[in-house]
């Protein structure tokens, strides 16, 4: 009889053994199976270029352009500072990390940027499928493969994976989950090497955004009232990811206040009109609108477009049919998640519902004002929320299904539920990757969805002022191109009339057409609507240089120190001017000016060579032509 017992026992642990491998090769096959399908929808934007902002943080940023050299100096400059500084900026070092050793490796072309981001989708659904699958204690495998299925094909990420400064967000979501899986493992064994890891996991996740920032309130939804074997364990969990985030919440406000960069109240009306809105309700009426169109591209993602800022959104109060209408959905789902979350124990809709609500507060613009009033990369996070209560609608029409089984996924039932829902995201997502192929093809079809959009309309006529045009070699061709791009700047300027980057390159566009009296007039608009904007001033320089009005280039550059005191460089177009003048003493005095602040730029010291060969001083002229001739060997001015 005992040996039966042992027999019996041993039995049962052999099946348990053998359940577990058999389980954990579904697990296995299904992750790669969701890896396999998020690589075929992404693979066509390979051979994508360049768009929209990926220039400030990888083909136009001086710093990310440094190569692996410059990783120091991206942990402590603010996260646009080799592009340009704003008193409105963020701090995202790690993608920036990333970008250097591309640009460093790669040579700053797109195709490997976009392969990696590719790569690091991929990788966030696995994780994704993981935690889910854990989160329903391996009982519910089958939803959470179909969650993390729709996750993975859902045309809302287009933005976050085809544009690769949307790298951010992508670390983001890849160390947030990874944390969470370590995390997990932590709450399960209890090695503190696994909380270390997981609490390293979350501050890389923080400083490749600040969207995980809201896991503080996440963290202890998940492990008190979802996966809560060990209450004191989760309490250390909770106190890693608060720990963690005033550590991050410390160093970014460290190194913005270094470079005034933390003034919110900066945010310029046309990135996001909510700044100006009539009054509060308003303000607040329209933020809710948002959260409404938010819902509907979730259910029906499409069009979609690459920027929502003024006019595409009207402002509209509360006695707008669809504000009330959203107000109800987000008070009820609240309601229905926070009930269902007490009633129930490991309620899966509460968690889908409070999951959504909890990532997109961040971006609600209603606690308060962020860069922009909408973007479809916000919704990475809380997207997840809808895949998962989406999963469990596609349940509940079949509700006798096996979600343990393997069996579930040849189901007849399922397949024509869930086969149009794929198809029909697949379509468009493969699509909408082809829109952001290059800028001219993202503006051009965005814009018949946003005709009201003025940055649309600029978008267009800065592409066609600088890429395209530049890369034209027809003359006549080169002038349609002018002409258009003027038409579309006059357009967003029509929609909004202070509109300082718009107003900036109609002035090239005009430049360009040799029109001069209108060309300074939109330099100077620029600069009255956005006094520091050095980038009108030069664009101004340059034409009152072309035109010979030497005086006042030497007074716009002048100007600019006020704005930038150490663009040194500006002392060398203040002696040309000199020298243009004939007015060599003085040009002189500028040239020395800048070598004293500036010694190693080489120009000042060939414009200085050239100063006192005009003013009959040869011994001056060719000691500063010595000094140029051991960097430029061919230099002569003799």
């Amino acid at each position: 009889m005992a040996a039966s017992k042992i027999s019996k026992i041993s039995n049962n642990k052999i099946n348990s053994i053998q359940s577990k491998k058999i389980f954990f090769s579904l697990d296995l096959k299904l992750a790669l199976f969701l890896a396999l399908i998020s690589f075929i929808i992404y693979a066509n934007t390979f051979n994508n270029d360049f768009v929209l902002d990926d220039r400030s943080i990888m083909t136009e940023n001086l710093i990310v352009k440094k190569g692996i050299s410059a990783i120091p100096e991206i942990f402590t400059t603010p996260y646009r500072y080799g592009f340009y500084v704003t008193s409105n900026d963020l701090y995202r070092p790690l993608s920036l990390v990333m970008f250097a050793i591309e640009y460093q490796l790669f040579d700053g072309k797109p195709n490997a940027s976009h392969v990696i981001n590719v790569l690091i989708f991929m990788s966030c659904v696995v994780l994704l499928f993981f935690f889910l699958n854990t989160l329903f204690d391996h009982k519910k495998i089958f939803l959470a493969f179909i969650a993390s299925l729709l996750f993975a094909v859902h045309p809302i990420h287009t933005e976050v994976v085809a544009n690769i400064k949307s790298r951010d967000e992508l670390l983001c979501f890849f160390f947030a989950f990874l944390s969470l899986n370590l995390f997990i493992k932590y709450l399960k064994n209890g090695k503190l090497k696994e909380l270390i890891l997981a609490t390293i996991c979350f501050f890389l996740s923080l400083l490749s955004k600040e969207t995980s920032i809201v896991f503080i309130a996440l963290v202890p939804f998940i492990f008190f009232f979802y996966i809560n074997e060990d209450k004191k364990k989760s309490t250390y969990i909770s106190i890693c990811c608060f720990a963690v985030s005033i550590l991050y919440l410390f160093i970014r406000f460290t190194v913005l206040n270094k470079y005034n960069a933390n003034h919110l109240s900066d945010i310029e009306f046309i990135d996001n009109m909510l700044v100006s809105a009539p009054d509060l309700l308003s303000r607040l009426a329209t933020a809710i609108l948002v959260l409404g169109n938010y819902v509907k591209l979730l259910f029906i993602p499409y069009p979609l477009v690459c920027d929502y800022s003024y006019n595409t959104i009207p402002f509209v109060k509360f006695n707008n049919f669809w504000v009330i209408f959203t107000l109800i959905i987000y008070v009820a789902l609240l309601i229905l998640g926070i009930y269902r979350l007490l009633k129930y124990k490991k309620d899966i809709l509460a968690f889908g519902i409070l999951f959504f609500l909890i990532t997109i507060v961040l971006f609600s613009n209603i606690p308060m004002l962020i860069g922009t009033i909408m973007g479809e990369r916000f919704l990475f996070f809380a997207s997840v929320g809808f895949c998962i209560v989406l999963a469990l609608f596609i349940n509940k029409i079949v509700p006798d299904i096996e979600l343990a089984s393997i069996k579930s996924f040849s189901d007849k039932r399922i397949l024509f539920v869930l086969l149009p829902i794929l198809l029909v995201f697949s379509i468009i997502t493969v699509n909408r990757n082809a829109d952001w192929a290059n800028n001219l093809t993202l503006y051009k079809t965005d814009l018949k969805n946003v005709p009201k959009n003025a940055r649309m309309y600029y978008y267009l006529g800065n592409e066609l002022l600088i890429s395209v045009y530049s890369q034209e070699t027809e003359q006549n061709i080169k002038r349609q191109m002018i002409d258009e791009a003027i038409n579309y700047l006059n357009t967003a300027i029509r929609i909004y009339d202070k509109y300082s980057d718009a107003h900036r390159v109609l002035g090239n566009g005009y430049l360009l057409r040799e029109q001069y009296d209108s060309s300074e007039y939109q330099f100077k608009r620029a600069i009255s609507l956005k006094p520091y904007d050095n980038e009108a001033r030069n664009n101004l320089d340059v034409m009152y240089f072309n035109t010979k009005n030497y005086q006042k280039s030497i007074e716009v550059n002048y100007e600019m120190f006020k704005y930038d005191s150490t663009n040194y460089a500006r002392f060398n177009n203040i002696g040309v001017c000199y020298m243009k003048m004939q007015k060599f003493d003085s040009a002189i005095n500028a040239l020395k000016v800048g070598i004293s602040k500036k010694p190693e730029y080489i120009p000042f010291n060939q414009n200085l060579a050239l100063a006192y060969k005009l003013s009959n001083n040869r011994d001056s002229a060719k000691k500063y032509e010595a000094i140029v001739k051991k960097e430029i060997p061919q230099f002569s001015i003799y």
